[in-house]
């Protein structure tokens, strides 16, 4: 008989019973995941040895690949624009609600009598949410769409994006083997630079690369470049001592941006799935089920704490940030349990050996209770959240709106603030460009000079002046980004302000430059010297350098997908308004009551209260559509609606729930503040007088006024100063709108 390698068989015994497991789970409606641990229970060394796993190692190896896969997929996903427009609210929430579930995790472990390492470990796993069973739970049920999935999918963003850091700084602790805030501090600049630096230099170069192998059609030569860069980063970051996981976040998450993202992430998901269910069945395999039965006090304990503690840690963060009771309360319930990011920390820890055993059964076992509840939890959120309004006293809850009103006036971001923000990111992505450039030239280029060249100080000098033209663009933008235009300030404080933050951050500049330059020319006096004479240089060469600097940032914001990138965290809008309504896209069926009509004659807003923003057609979006439009089968609505108000328009459609987002792939829209100022050219007008949807396609939905809201308010609406105005429209279209009102 041939013989095989015994992992062939493994891996046939493992898919096989997970295979059957799942599809059982699946059958009962239970998530695949919890099938893939109770296969590993089954294939794991704890029970019956008919179906023992053999080679142990070889399969640790492909669930590190099931890890990379995992991580790199949900970096697919991510795309840093995406991060941008996450909005106040689902930030806020997700910190508030890391912050309070570490604090609780150490508690927790202290009153168990847990040593300090498992108590930052446990605070750690039960801080970050699970992404795929939300995800999955929330298609089960019909979700998607509602006004409360918006927050939630924002929520997990930025926590997936923090669980990364997690990743990265309880491996340096795993690696010290103690807590020290100063190295963890020193740690996490480091990472900040490295990582700084794969992306800059990854947006650079994969983009327009990824590009270029897209446009050769051939999806084989696709995956193989986009697994190879994946693991290429995974092996550099591996060399750095940082975990795989950020390699292959980071990687996806720079693929995210080209046009080909979509494409790979469908041809990679095969490998994700299947890498990704040996993670899972090897998670199971180091289940324990005696330590279970033992600890089975703690896992409920600790089950009870990851539940209640995220229910009121994300109903409470919701509030906070301006949501009202409703979606914060739903919002808190579907986020009531941990997944495969806590199998990923535990996996860390049982490596580097730095936790007790047991933690490892018990925060699966508590995983496993948790993902049980999720779909129950989410099923029954609105009931709870009526049940909790009606609790409340009405005086409270007159506390609570005024405070969320104030809370979203207060959190409008002016353009004079976006600008300088702005600029502020410019300045730190130019500092790490330099980082990156003088420390790449003094590890790596600097012996090599040395050995061409006999004069150490001579070497030295060449090896920083390389360093310095290679800095230049990023040297000459950190010293003017800042420089104030004396043509548009008319106040004398404010053109003291600004020229007082110019010289401030020139003279910052000035000394990082010589702070770095330091491992070249140790010597003070010499180096102060040879910075003026930089300065010097960069003055009568500030044309050629700024060009250079101009083509480099064009050839940069050139590699940023500008398609829009659906997935299945696409419903976050820019901004997540505090309002029941939102936007929705409904599909129009050819038996429709409305095909046919022209919009005004549809009678839509006054029967079910919604407001039709926008009109595809034929891959065509068309924002803020003339009342005389009509409307025909199959074109998709765009609509700004209650939850409620849309259940009901979609039976009178007979609407299909598998209708897909087609509109956002197609236009950039979103949903914006604006505030009416004293001089703004919409104080005292009707709104049918302001011309906003003839000129700039773009519809007020609504209208906060001495913390009343007004919903899609008639043409004859007045507006009046301090008035917020809640615009529907394309990007563009709304920046033009806020430039000239």
């Amino acid at each position: 008989m041939t013989h095989i390698p015994q992992l062939i068989i493994d891996l046939a015994v493992i898919l096989g019973v997970a295979a059957v497991v799942t599809y059982v789970f699946r059958k009962i409606n239970q998530p695949v995941v919890l099938g893939y641990i109770v296969a590993g229970i089954i294939v794991g060394p704890y029970t019956h040895p008919f179906f023992s796993i053999v080679d142990v190692n070889s399969l640790k190896t492909l669930a590190e690949l099931g890890v990379i896969f995992l991580m790199f997929a949900l970096g697919l996903e991510f795309s840093f624009r995406r991060l941008a427009k996450v909005g106040i609210s689902a930030a806020g929430t997700a910190i508030i609600q890391i912050i309070f579930m570490i604090s609780i995790g150490l508690l927790t472990a202290k009153l168990l009598g847990w040593s300090n390492m498992d108590s930052i470990f446990l605070g750690c796993m039960i801080a970050i949410s699970s992404t795929t069973i939300i995800i999955k739970a929330f298609e089960e049920l019909g979700l998607k769409n509602k006004r409360f999935a918006e927050l939630v999918f924002g929520i997990l963003i930025v926590e997936d994006l923090a669980a990364i850091l997690m990743l990265v700084a309880l491996t340096n602790i795993s690696m010290t083997a103690s807590f020290n805030g100063l190295e963890l501090l020193i740690a996490s600049g480091k990472l900040a630079v490295v990582v700084g630096a794969w992306f800059l230099i990854g947006m650079f170069l994969v983009p327009r690369f990824v590009k270029k192998v897209g446009q050769q059609k051939n999806n084989e030569m696709l995956v193989v470049v986009a697994i190879a860069l994946c693991l290429g980063l995974v092996a550099l970051a591996s060399y750095f001592n940082y975990s795989v996981a950020l390699g292959a976040f980071i990687m996806g998450s720079i693929i995210a941006e080209s046009p080909e993202a979509k494409h790979i992430e469908h041809l990679v998901q095969p490998l994700k799935d299947l890498f990704g269910a040996v993670f899972f069945v090897s998670v199971g395999m180091l289940l324990d089920p005696s330590a279970i039965i033992n600890n089975l006090s703690t896992i409920l304990v600790i089950s009870f704490v990851i539940i209640l503690g995220k229910m009121s840690s994300v109903t409470l963060g919701s509030i906070v940030t301006g949501q009202r009771i409703p979606v914060a309360v739903q919002s808190g319930f579907s986020l009531a349990q941990i997944g495969e990011f806590s199998f990923i920390i535990a996996t860390l820890g049982t490596a580097f050996k730095v936790i007790d055993s047991k933690l490892y059964p018990i925060i699966v076992a508590a995983s496993t209770i948790t993902t049980f509840t999720t779909p129950y939890l989410i099923k029954y959120s609105l009931t709870s959240a009526s049940n909790v309004e009606n609790i409340i006293p009405k005086k409270l809850m007159n506390y609570i709106n005024n405070y969320i009103n104030w809370f979203q006036k207060f959190s409008i971001v002016e353009e004079k603030q976006k600008t300088n923000n702005l600029k502020i990111l410019k300045w730190l992505l130019n500092l790490i460009v330099l980082i990156t450039i003088y420390s790449l030239v003094s590890v790596f280029l600097e012996p090599q000079i040395n050995i061409y060249i006999e004069s150490e100080k001579l070497a030295n000098f060449f090896s920083w002046l390389t360093a310095f033209i290679l800095g230049a663009p990023s040297t000459w933008a950190m010293l003017n980004i800042f420089t104030c235009d004396t043509k548009n300030i008319h106040s004398k404080s404010s053109m003291r302000g600004k020229a007082i933050i110019q010289f401030l951050v020139r003279i910052i500049t000035l000394l990082i430059i010589g702070f770095l330059s330091l491992n070249f020319i140790p010597s003070i006096i010499t180096l102060s010297v040879i910075i003026v004479i930089s300065l010097i240089f960069l003055k009568f060469f500030r044309r050629q350098v700024s060009a250079y600097y101009i083509w480099f940032e064009d050839k940069f914001k050139s590699n940023f997908n500008q398609e829009s990138n659906s997935s299945n965290l696409e419903h976050v809008n820019s901004s997540l308004a505090p309002w029941d309504a939102h936007l929705i896209e409904i599909i129009i069926p050819y038996n429709s009551f409305l095909a046919g009509k022209k919009i005004s004659d549809t009678n839509i807003r006054d029967q079910y209260g919604i407001n039709i923003v926008g009109l595809l057609r034929n891959q065509n979006l068309f924002i803020s559509p003339q009342p005389n439009e009509t409307i025909f089968p199959q074109d998709i609505l765009l609509c700004f609606a209650t939850d409620e108000e849309i259940e009901k328009f979609k039976k009178d459609l007979e609407f299909s729930s598998n209708t897909q987002n087609k509109a956002k792939e197609i236009m950039d829209y979103c949903l914006q503040k604006f505030i009416v100022k004293n001089d703004s050219s919409l104080n005292g007008k009707l709104i049918k007088d302001t011309n906003i949807s003839e000129k700039y396609h773009c519809t007020i939905v609504g209208i906060e006024r001495n913390n009343i809201r007004i919903k899609s308010p008639k043409a004859n609406c007045e507006l009046f100063e301090n008035d917020i105005l809640w615009i529907v429209g394309e990007n563009h279209m709304l920046e033009e709108l806020r430039d000239n009102i």
